[in-house]
């Protein structure tokens, strides 16, 4: 990504609450898959037109007024298993929402999402018109569509500027206000630790912050400073995993411990592969304070 386009990235994030909602440019370069080896193979042909029409729904949508370039559309993958149809075009899933940014001056991108939702209900008949309106929502899995496309893009802007996807997070939970009365139980509010209403609960709690100012620290003080100085930027994301505990304090069970360790586990012992032995033993104590089920993998950061 060139400069210009970091900078824009970095000034669209800052300013992007005081943008009126009324140009309009699509965001995302999104990929929609759909396994349905599960059902019967009668069932299978209708998710072929799905996949098709909710990719298309997707990446032509207009999900803000920031406009964006082809290169500086955000990459993320919408994977969808269906498990079962319950009734007539009703059917339960799981999907994996998976998405990345690049890092300045490098070829490498990052994850920002990387994420598993067991608790996909909707309704679905071949030849169906998808549509979006978030202020009258009446298909579920528009709006369940629609949550994670606002996660992403908020979870985006706030790598860029410090709470910069405060208007895209705050569309999401508009989203599960609606949805409380849905059939489906991601959306309950104390229904699950990590359901849809518990993550974005947790994303705008004052309480919790600090875990956006982590986030911001870790891409723009770290990672995009790599490039020119692994060990600054290195001593940078150290400084944010190091607030990893004052998120524990606040909520033993915040799904955004979980959000961060599943999207930067790998890259964590990628980048302290080449660290001082020192600071690969303060990384090590750390994270497997914060995350004991995580110890094997873990390992690696000491090697």
């Amino acid at each position: 990504m060139t400069l210009a386009v970091w900078i824009y990235r970095t000034i669209l994030g800052l300013c992007f609450c005081m943008v009126p909602f009324g140009m309009y440019a699509q965001e995302l370069n999104a990929k929609v898959t759909f396994n349905t080896q599960q059902l019967e193979t009668s069932l299978r042909d209708r998710f072929t037109t799905l996949q098709s029409d909710l990719q298309e729904f997707i990446n032509g949508q207009q999900w803000s007024s920031a406009q964006f370039s082809q290169v500086e559309k955000i990459r993320c993958t919408f994977a969808f298993t269906i498990s079962e149809m319950t009734d007539n075009d009703k059917y339960n899933a799981s999907l994996i929402i998976q998405s990345s940014r690049p890092v300045y001056n490098s070829s490498y991108n990052t994850n920002t999402l990387n994420w598993q939702d067991d608790n996909i209900t909707f309704t679905y008949s071949e030849g169906q018109t998808l549509t979006f309106n978030e202020f009258n929502l009446d298909n579920e899995l528009i709006a369940t569509v629609a949550y994670y496309v606002y996660l992403i893009l908020g979870i985006d802007f706030d790598s860029f500027a410090p709470h910069g996807g405060e208007p895209f997070l705050s569309r999401a939970e508009n989203i599960v206000s609606q949805m409380q009365n849905a059939e489906g139980k991601g959306w309950s509010a104390f229904a699950d630790k990590k359901n849809r209403h518990a993550v974005i609960t947790a994303m705008l709690s004052e309480s919790q912050s600090a875990y956006r100012d982590l986030w911001y620290t870790y891409h723009r003080s770290g990672l995009d400073q790599m490039a020119q100085s692994a060990d600054k930027g290195r001593a940078q994301i150290s400084e944010a995993i190091s607030q990893l505990g004052k998120i524990r304090e606040v909520d033993v069970q915040t799904p955004l411990l979980s959000m961060f360790i599943s999207s930067k586990l790998d890259e964590l012992i990628n980048i302290y592969s080449k660290a001082p032995r020192n600071e690969k033993d303060e990384v090590f104590a750390t994270l497997s304070e914060e995350y004991p089920t995580y110890i094997s993998q873990l390992e690696k950061i000491k090697q």
